[in-house]
């Protein structure tokens, strides 16, 4: 499964591999770009109190807040960033995110061509999501959502891999060694965040099925069970330093936390009324996902669900037809397999959302990790259009033409968007979020904070005082100008605590102020994406 393109099909690959060198050249060229989201300093309090507890014996993660978020990968990202000094520790810290999302996506490329058995349908998986503004733009600064989609698509494509070895008929060890490697990535992906564990109903299900259909003794099937749950909970242990004390305790409290995670304390701006972030309607993801997803990838989510429903319902009736023996055997197929676990990788956390009431909050980052399975879904429905037309009308070529012109379109739309509002992407919403104009007024925008980096550089570039008296609005404009900005331009601002003090510039977003902050003070510099105000500049004085 995971091999490269065969080199009898040049053309594809070299598509592929031109593909990833431009997301790479392209990632080079932007990653300095964005400032300092709202979460970083609290990430790396996360990554130095899990040092100090690993290294140093330090009890305080015991008694840290957010004990329960996984440093995966905020450690790492320390360990490398303490080798810089401000600025470049920002940035190389955006630049290995970056990095790691790549990985991810060469690995979705895998996933992706072994369900549709093609490698231009699997590379068409790969750039939706590289054309989805939101989730790409986050890769390069989001160290919390990005990183846990990432995990999963490991843990996922590990799975895959481990049923097509079992079909192949490998050898015992190395069926084995495979299993071995889905439990590390299992333990990885739920030490990165405890919504990881979902992966463990996905891998026992589709175990049971794949021994059911291959006929083994339940002895064997109990076993690689067993072998798994074990092997998952001692990586999980090891990966996660909060439960090297108490595992069982810990993970209890773990769960029982995040599964009602709210710490956010606010409200959240939805369909124009602030809304307890607790006390969401169950609308509330649904109507995310469709206004923030590019419209080819809604798309093609229907046909692809219909069609997916469809076979479903085929190996059913395979099954009764057969007194279920055929049903077994059909549901143990590799392609059957591979695709309940995507199916189950998107039903199964949604459902768990809505079952223990989740907190969700800005958009609906948290949940970005089901965003892969939605495009195997959307990517499956133009695969289905496709075949569905070319049996039609009997003209293959003309369907490819097509097919072609309608994805360029749909792309072109987004990645439109990218170029002209860059670096402020993450600002996306489709046509179906209605008027632009009155967006700020109706759902959350820059939640990130990021806008501050240009509002700042726009002052530090056209004034050039040496004392510059400046009130920032919310946190990260501040986190900016702390730990990004080079000492000579950091020892021109002179930061005032209070709006009402002498001060020469006020910088704010909307993010809690959707209204304009004053109709009686000249905007100094603003930036607008897509008719919509995110942030302003007044020069008072």
């Amino acid at each position: 499964m995971f091999r490269f393109p065969s080199m009898k099909k040049p053309i594809s690959s070299f598509a592929v591999l031109a593909f990833f060198i431009s997301l790479l050249a392209i990632g080079v060229s932007i990653y300095k770009d964005f400032g300092v989201p709202t979460d970083d300093p609290a990430q790396a309090q996360i990554a130095v109190w899990n040092h100090r507890y690993i290294f140093k014996g330090d009890p305080t993660l015991l008694t840290f807040k957010d004990r329960y978020y996984g440093a995966t990968f905020e450690l790492p990202l320390l360990w490398i960033q303490s080798r810089f000094a401000n600025p470049n520790k920002l940035f190389t810290r955006h630049f290995i995110l970056y990095l790691a999302f790549l990985v991810s996506l060469v690995i979705l490329y895998f996933l992706s061509r072994r369900l549709f058995r093609n490698p231009w349908w699997g590379l068409l998986t790969v750039i939706l999501l590289a054309a989805s503004p939101r989730i790409y733009t986050d890769a390069f600064y989001n160290s919390k959502d990005i990183p846990f989609m990432e995990m999963f698509i490991l843990a996922v494509g590990t799975l895959v891999l481990f049923f097509d070895t079992l079909k192949k008929k490998r050898s015992g060890l190395v069926t084995w060694a495979l299993l071995g490697v889905h439990a590390l990535t299992s333990g990885l992906l739920i030490g990165t965040r405890i919504a990881g564990i979902a992966i463990i109903p996905i891998s026992i299900i589709l175990l049971v099925a794949v021994e059911w259909g291959s006929h083994k003794t339940w002895k064997h099937g109990l076993a690689a069970i067993l072998i798994y749950l074990t092997l998952t909970a001692g990586f999980t242990v090891l990966f996660w330093p909060i439960l090297w004390h108490d595992p069982l305790g810990e993970f209890i409290n773990a769960f029982q936390q995040m599964s009602k995670y709210n710490v956010y304390g606010k409200a959240v701006l939805y369909l124009g009324q602030y809304v307890g972030s607790d006390a969401l309607p169950w609308h509330y993801l649904p109507v995310w996902i469709g206004i923030s997803t590019p419209l080819v990838v809604l798309a093609g989510l229907l046909p692809g669900t219909l069609d997916w429903i469809r076979s479903a319902v085929e190996v059913i009736r395979a099954g009764v037809r057969s007194k279920l023996t055929g049903f077994a055997e059909a549901v143990s197929d590799p392609e059957t397999l591979g695709w309940l676990a995507v199916i189950g990788w998107l039903v199964i956390p949604v459902a768990a959302i809505y079952w223990f009431h989740s907190v969700l909050y800005n958009g609906w980052r948290q949940m970005y990790f089901i965003y892969p399975p939605l495009l195997l879904l959307s990517t499956r429905g133009f695969l289905a259009l496709y075949r569905w037309f070319v049996r039609l009308t009997g003209r293959p070529f003309l369907v490819k033409l097509v097919t072609l012109l309608v994805l360029a379109v749909g792309l072109a739309e987004a990645v439109g968007f990218m170029i002209r509002y860059h670096p402020n992407e993450y600002l996306y919403f489709n046509q179906l979020a209605g008027d632009p104009a009155t967006l700020r007024q109706r759902f959350e925008l820059d939640y990130w904070g990021l806008s501050y980096k240009q509002a700042i550089d726009y002052i530090l570039a056209h004034d050039p005082s040496n004392a510059i008296r400046l009130f920032v609005a919310d946190p990260p404009g501040l986190d900016y100008i702390y730990t990004a900005l080079v000492p000579q331009s950091k020892s021109r601002l002179v930061i005032v605590e209070n709006q009402d003090d002498n001060i020469n510039y006020f910088v704010g977003d909307f993010l809690f102020h959707p209204s304009d902050y004053f109709t009686n003070k000249p905007e100094y510099y603003s930036i607008t994406v897509h008719g919509t105000k995110i942030i302003v500049v007044y020069h008072i004085h």
